[in-house]
């Protein structure tokens, strides 16, 4: 970690550096074009540190696994042992504090497994740089690369195709340099970069005589000053705001807190009521005192912390095969009640592989198909599929596109030996080329026939890119660029095979069919050529032709180039809308093209709209809140933007999911309830600020990680009800048994108490964990914050479930072994409470759908916890070992006729209450 350094001065004075002139800047880093002295570094390092970006500490291991025991259930259980063990019970003591650890060991391996898995991910960003230091004279240096973290301000950098930029740094000299800035400004398509001074007040997006830390370079080379490291770069500035963001609890802590906090009371108040009836009965004080505790333990569902540790970990096991990697458990609970969810969209809502959808030729709108960088794909025309010679001109268009193209398209080989494409280059110009290889027009076979000997770089200034080719006949010119531009370059178009005049008719039916396609989203590029004789004319001369507008150069046709939507994003945000979760776009894209993705994808319908950062800032905070209500897109997004977003969301009572890969993204991220990474684009700085990262990039694993965290929440919910319903079950038994049982003895011993509670209950929670999802699962609004984990229908369903539990075990003991043995009634009181629990844990298991028609089949795990609940319920009661632990006696066969009987009316009861709920959600549809 670097030591933080005093630049505020460099700081103060590069502020407005993008304004400056190139020798300005020189002189006040202090350097040359010759780079520094190798006796400045020193002096510089110790002034502005390290070139390293300051993210918040990991936690260590040890805080790690004390955090897990930081809840109110963990205090009162503990504060349970310690009585147990004050009043002598040291097994008691013993069996809590070994389920506390239990509970602890569980969560902090989750935690862990979450923090390696986030560091395989992890990448470094620019490890390296390349760099010009201590050179007497610039015309005989040589470049050497040195460790980023290395560099100070002053440093001279190299830049080249594929490099990661190293720092903050001002360009003074670039050949074709083109720079991927997505990360940083959310703008998909590369930046042409310059070297003159940029207006007074440009924005980041708009500096292009600058290049930020962690961007990449895509084409061209260039050299720069660096002017800022570490946390004073853009990218540090960012770290900085994600450091001061405070993290927010989950919805499901603050219920279980809250939840927590009532249990405590009610278990106190039932431990000493228990405690007073049994001298008013006339126990002994010290027994009392010991089955006091048991009592308390009792009344608090003592498996809770397991049960949310353990269903979480299921849940994160789940979503590890759904693409998504949760850092921290709670995450999930948040997930499954995201009421809003806000997607960057290049690479998350579209596939971040720039395509040729449409090409206009011979007056004719020809779409081309395939995905991505896959180069098969058809020619169509109205739905039906062409051939490439039937249009004449297409042919030539597209030789043309992989001629003038300075792509690389390669296949990729993936850890599971699949390969996928991918293009070295400019995305745009990877688009033309995948398009020609989709008519088997091969760039380097054409580069051998006609070779390029000369071009003019694409410059925002001019709007195009131009290529000379020359075989041995011929010269050939080819222009590519903004379509207004060629069509003014050009004095003929070919149409259907012939050249004819490009007269103003034919320039305005260009000119709406392009302003067509720009409307619907499309980057729109004119391309048109000029071949003749060798003999005829020198290259000098055509690009002096050229320039000068003698030349006759041919118009040939739009190119309509977009970087489509993921295939199975619109489906998932029709599931989203369906769970009642609310999309938003925000991306660094234009308005136009970020609408055009919007309405293709479902996200903007026509009772929403879109709005940019420009209308974002002219808007006050008031009525910016409002706007939210009717907004789905925002374009032209900066990280400010981000941030103001998610927050007006959060104050309107959202609950919000907000993905994104960039570092402008990582405020918004900590900021949001969820903040969702992107695991392969996403940089280091999102990743710290995120609890979920997906493996796969995809917006559709988001919806599949909400749908995951609502049955996540459900079987939690599952779970609390289970607890407490068998815990109130339990503690009614004891009160009545109490009030009006005229015994010598006490229902239940203490052991038997905790045997129920820590062990029978313990592998059907987990079994109650694992349950799958319900089918309408994505079909439920989301879950209000305020909501509480236990509502009045199922307080009322635990009331009734626990009264058939509690009368259950008091007929067992008063009328069925009414003239037993103490030892043999307390046995038999002890097996039908754990039976009735195994039962009551099937009913648990939906809270409307019939058991019969769940089955078993898809959760195997009930299976085995009702296996293992009544194998160990039956060695408490026939292993001699149990017999004197728990102080139990065999029980006869009749007996457990008897007490599966008695079980089994939980179950009945629990039918015949779901069949009503059904038939009443049944009677409310039809009406």
């Amino acid at each position: 970690m670097m030591t933080t350094k005093n630049n505020e001065s460099i700081s103060d004075q590069t502020k407005l550096i993008h304004e400056m002139e190139i020798n300005d800047t020189f002189k006040i880093l202090e350097t040359k074009m010759t780079g520094l002295p190798e006796q400045d570094i020193d002096s510089r390092r110790e002034k502005y540190g390290w070139n390293e970006i300051q993210t918040q500490d990991r936690r260590s291991r040890a805080k790690m696994f004390s955090e897990q025991f930081l809840n109110p259930i963990t205090y009162v259980l503990l504060a349970a042992g310690i009585l147990s063990l004050l009043v002598g019970k040291l097994t008691n003591f013993i069996v809590i504090v070994a389920i506390v650890l239990i509970n602890g060991i569980i969560g902090f391996i989750q935690e862990v497994k979450a923090e390696n898995a986030l560091d395989s991910l992890k990448s470094m960003t620019a490890p390296e740089a390349t760099i010009l230091r201590d050179c007497g004279n610039v015309l005989h240096c040589t470049q050497f690369r040195i460790k980023a973290r290395e560099i100070v301000p002053g440093d001279i950098i190299y830049l080249e195709a594929g490099d990661k930029i190293p720092a903050d740094a001002r360009l003074f000299e670039v050949a074709n340099l083109q720079v991927d800035e997505a990360l940083l400004t959310g703008e998909s398509l590369p930046v042409r970069k310059i070297t003159t001074p940029v207006l007074s007040g440009a924005s980041v997006a708009d500096r292009k005589n600058l290049v930020f830390s962690g961007t990449t370079v895509v084409s061209g080379r260039g050299k720069a000053i660096v002017y800022a490291i570490g946390m004073k770069t853009q990218v540090g500035k960012i770290a900085e705001l994600i450091n001061q963001t405070k993290e927010m609890k989950s919805p499901l802590e603050k219920r279980v807190s809250s939840l927590s906090k009532k249990l405590g009371v009610i278990a106190f108040f039932a431990s000493a009521l228990t405690f007073i009836l049994g001298i008013i009965r006339g126990f002994d004080i010290l027994d009392m005192l010991i089955f006091a505790s048991a009592t308390l333990v009792s009344s608090i569902p003592s498996g809770l912390p397991a049960t949310i540790t353990i269903t979480l970990a299921i849940g994160v096991s789940r979503m590890v095969k759904r693409n998504a990697i949760i850092r921290k458990l709670n995450a999930i609970d948040s997930l499954g009640a995201v009421t809003t969810i806000v997607s960057d969209k290049t690479g998350t809502l579209t596939q971040n592989q720039m395509t040729v959808k449409h090409i206009f030729v011979d007056n004719t709108d020809i779409e081309v198909g395939g995905v991505g960088y896959i180069p098969i794909g058809d020619f169509t025309v109205d739905g039906e599929i062409i051939s490439i010679t039937q249009h004449s001109t297409l042919p030539l268009i597209l030789q043309n596109m992989a001629l003038s193209n300075d792509a690389i398209l390669r296949q990729h080989e993936l850890e599971n030996d699949e390969f996928v494409w991918e293009i070295v280059g400019d995305p745009t110009e990877g688009a033309l080329l995948v398009a020609a290889l989709k008519a088997q027009f091969n760039k380097q076979e054409l580069i051998g026939e006609y070779p390029r000997i000369d071009e003019i770089p694409f410059e925002s200034a001019n709007k195009y890119m131009l290529t000379i080719h020359k075989n041995d006949a011929n010269s050939l010119l080819i222009v590519k660029g903004a379509p207004e531009v060629i069509m003014q370059v050009s004095k003929s178009i070919t149409v259907d095979g012939q050249k004819i005049a490009f007269d103003d008719k034919l320039k305005d039916q260009i000119e709406q069919k392009a302003e067509y396609y720009a409307s619907e989203g499309y980057r729109v590029l004119g391309i048109a050529y000029h071949e003749e004789s060798n003999s005829n004319i020198t290259t000098d001369d055509l690009k002096t032709k050229f320039e000068s507008r003698e030349l006759e150069t041919i118009f040939m046709g739009l190119i309509a180039i977009i970087d489509p939507p993921r295939e199975e994003v619109k489906e998932a945000i029709l599931r989203a809308h369906n769970a009642g979760i609310k999309v938003i776009m925000a991306t660094g894209d234009h308005k136009l093209t970020a609408s055009s993705i919007g309405k293709d994808i479902g996200i903007l319908t026509p009772k929403f709209t879109a709005m940019d950062g420009k209308e974002i800032d002219s808007t006050s905070e008031s009525e910016f809140i409002e706007k939210l209500d009717t907004n789905r897109v925002f374009a032209r997004v900066s990280p400010e933007h981000k941030y103001r977003i998610v927050n007006g969301l959060k104050s309107k009572g959202e609950i919000v999911a907000m993905t994104g890969d960039g570092a402008n993204d990582a405020p918004a991220l900590k900021t949001a309830d969820v903040g969702v990474a992107m695991g392969i684009t996403g940089t280091d700085v999102t990743k710290d600020a995120a609890s979920m990262i997906l493996t796969d990039d995809n917006f559709a694993s988001i919806v599949n990680a909400v749908e995951e965290g609502r049955v996540v929440y459900e079987n939690i919910k599952k779970g609390i009800k289970f607890l407490l319903t068998t815990n109130m079950g339990e503690v009614i038994t004891i009160l009545v048994s109490m009030l009006l049982i005229n015994s010598e003895a006490l229902i239940f011993t203490p052991i038997m108490i905790l045997w129920v509670n820590l062990v029978t209950d313990g592998s059907l929670t987990v079994a109650l964990a694992a349950e799958p999802r319900e089918n309408d699962v994505m079909l439920r609004p989301p879950k209000k914050p305020e909501d509480s984990l236990i509502d009045r229908s199922i307080i009322a369903n635990i009331l009734l479930v626990a009264s058939v539990m509690a009368a259950g075990v008091i007929f067992i003991f008063n009328v069925y072994a009414k003239d037993d043995s103490i030892v043999r009634k307390e046995t038999l009181s002890f097996t039908v409470l754990a039976v009735l629990q195994i039962f009551n844990a099937i009913a648990s298991r939906s809270n409307r759908e019939s058991i019969f028609k769940i089955g078993f089949r898809n959760n195997r795990m009930i299976l085995f916890g009702l296996i293992a609940s009544f194998g160990l319920q039956i060695l408490a009661v026939h292993l001699s070992f149990f017999n004197l632990i728990l102080e139990t006696t065999p029980l006869l066969f009749i007996d457990w006729v008897v007490i599966l009987g008695i079980g089994s009316t939980i179950l009945i009861v629990e039918e015949v209450r779901k069949y009503f709920l059904r038939r009443k959600e049944k009677l409310v549809l039809m009406k």
